[in-house]
């Protein structure tokens, strides 16, 4: 069985081609790959496998397959789009659109020293971080009945910008819903990262999409101020804030962030579920209408510039690191062609030699022996040989 480990640019899943790492999380990896067709056409896409030591887990690999059929069904500008599942020599592995962009985590870190995120761009990217969700919390069965999908792990981690400006909520691997064929169940472990987490996440209460919503707060909480609103010196800390305790008014870190945005933020972080937002539709639509409020439109390609100029280097060498690859892989499809067109150009030599060799009477001491060509090297072995080797507190890492 084929294991995440040997796994290298040039190899294949399915009719894909792997092209280079893109990252690595605690559960699974990602990489870039292609897929090639005729006439020079070619599809980059990101393909998600299980990291090895979760291989063998059964919970790990229902928890995979789940987050792959349940994914596949959300049909939205601003969630990734699923494009299969695939098994390879026991690899399981899901083909993702390529997203030409980096994070909000990223986003933060690199504009903390300048000041951070204008208010018009962050307004636009968590309207549109709204609408992506409140589609997933929509998901219906094919009876229309919801399945009542939750994300479950919103946080800067989860959410790409494109360099065009598009945004994508993505990994749904611990999504819940009613429709799950399967609910991993690992004792001591909270899905979804700590201080992201929403009080009933924390308590193992009742999760449904007003969760999600505590989360997108924390998160637009943390990217208006530049400090977490839970923060704590360790995990245990941290939760305690989440549960017990009102984060510091963010007017008072922030005192020309406007008041109603102030309002609709500390909404979504209520302690209480009830407290909340119903939905991303009615949090959408406030956050609209603040951006209205403050007369600055802003278009999806404002914020493909603002995310280009940036992260400037970061862009320059990610595309560039994907041009490589591709070459690289140009080029080793260049060597297989020309090793079958050397192989058939032998074969055709042979066929030809005993072609020749079968018009010419033989001698008769040689009668009743078939002509060989010897030209040919002893046969190869086709044996693989071995593989190549407080509250508050500042954001350290978004």
């Amino acid at each position: 069985m084929q294991i995440l480990s040997d796994l290298k640019p040039g190899d294949t899943l399915g009719r894909y081609e792997i092209l280079m790492p893109v990252a690595r999380g605690g559960m699974a990896a990602v990489w870039a790959a292609r897929l090639v067709g005729s006439r020079g056409f070619q599809k980059i896409v990101a393909i998600k496998t299980m990291l090895p030591e979760f291989g063998n887990d059964p919970a790990f690999e229902a928890m995979f397959l789940d987050e792959a059929r349940l994914a596949s069904r959300i049909r939205h500008p601003h969630a990734v789009e699923i494009v299969e599942l695939g098994d390879e020599n026991g690899v399981l592995y899901i083909v993702m659109e390529w997203v030409d962009g980096d994070t909000i985590s990223t986003l933060n870190k690199q504009v903390k020293s300048t000041g951070g995120v204008p208010l018009p761009i962050l307004l636009r990217i968590a309207s549109c971080i709204c609408a992506g969700l409140h589609a997933a919390h929509e998901l219906r069965d094919d009876d229309g009945k919801l399945v009542d999908l939750v994300h479950r792990d919103i946080s800067p981690q989860n959410v790409m910008v494109s360099y065009d400006g598009i945004v994508k909520i993505v990994d749904f691997g611990v999504a819940k819903a009613t429709g799950r064929l399967h609910e991993t169940r690992v004792a001591g472990q909270l899905k979804g990262k700590i201080p992201y987490l929403s009080p009933e996440q924390l308590t193992s209460g009742k999760v449904d999409r007003r969760s999600d919503i505590f989360s997108l707060g924390v998160l637009l909480y943390t990217t208006l101020s530049g400090y977490h609103p839970f923060r704590g010196r360790t995990d245990a800390k941290t939760m305690e804030n989440i549960l017990r305790f009102a984060p510091v008014p963010l007017r008072e870190l922030v005192p020309d962030v406007p008041f109603d945005l102030a309002v609709a933020i500390e909404r979504a972080l209520a302690k209480d579920p009830a407290d909340r937002w119903n939905d991303c539709a009615s949090f959408q639509r406030t956050l609209d209408q603040i951006a209205i409020s403050i007369g600055t439109s802003v278009t999806d390609g404002d914020v493909g510039r603002f995310v280009r100029e940036t992260l400037g280097d970061i862009v320059a060498e990610r595309r560039k690191k994907l041009a490589t690859a591709i070459q690289h892989a140009d080029s080793r499809m260049t060597s297989r062609v020309e090793a079958r067109t050397a192989s058939s150009v032998r074969g055709d030599r042979r066929a030809r030699q005993q072609a020749s060799a079968g018009s010419t009477p033989l001698p008769a001491t040689f009668a009743g022996i078939l002509p060989v060509s010897l030209d040919d090297g002893p046969p190869k072995s086709t044996t693989p040989g071995p593989p190549s080797s407080s509250l508050a507190q500042p954001v350290t890492s978004a």
